[in-house]
């Protein structure tokens, strides 16, 4: 194992436990800067893993949650023109840096949880966060990402643990 990959898994361990915190929160401004931290770190990951869509992936998620930040802070609401815009940017990121038909499963993963966080209803977000981290978690497979593994796997527990607690 050498020293990159060791790092990649360490950007790994520390954007879960972000993202996994998300979960349990109900307010979206909360949501979105942990979304905007595990977006960094989790796209360090793939950069250097070599899995260039699912980095560029991750820089629409930074671009988005910081969007999605601003109007949650201002009390605005996110318009259907700006998701179809983040969509398209989505798939033009995926477009430029497509290796191999694994390079869809990022840029669905990333359209669903662009419409998560779009839509105000925290529910809906902890919801289809189960599709997406099973998306994560083919991509870290394909990827030998043995901590993006693991920690998808104990992503859907923050998930699932999410949705029973605020049911």
């Amino acid at each position: 194992m050498d020293i990159t990959y060791i790092i990649s898994q360490v950007f790994v361990i520390v954007a879960m436990l972000f993202l996994g915190i998300s979960y349990l929160q109900r307010d979206k401004k909360t949501i979105m800067i942990l979304c905007i931290v595990y977006s960094v770190l989790y796209g360090g990951q793939y950069l250097l893993l070599g899995a260039l869509t699912g980095f560029a992936m991750n820089i629409v998620s930074i671009i988005r949650n910081i969007w999605f930040y601003i109007n949650a802070k201002s009390n605005r609401k996110n318009n259907k023109l700006v998701l179809m815009l983040l969509i398209t940017i989505a798939i033009i990121f995926a477009v430029v840096s497509y290796d191999n038909i694994f390079s869809v499963i990022p840029a669905l993963a990333t359209i669903l949880f662009t419409y998560s966080v779009w839509q105000n209803n925290t529910k809906v977000y902890r919801w289809l966060s189960l599709p997406i981290s099973a998306l994560w978690l083919s991509y870290n497979i394909v990827y030998k990402s043995a901590f993006g593994i693991i920690a998808e796997l104990v992503l859907l527990t923050f998930e699932i643990t999410g949705i029973i607690k605020n049911k």
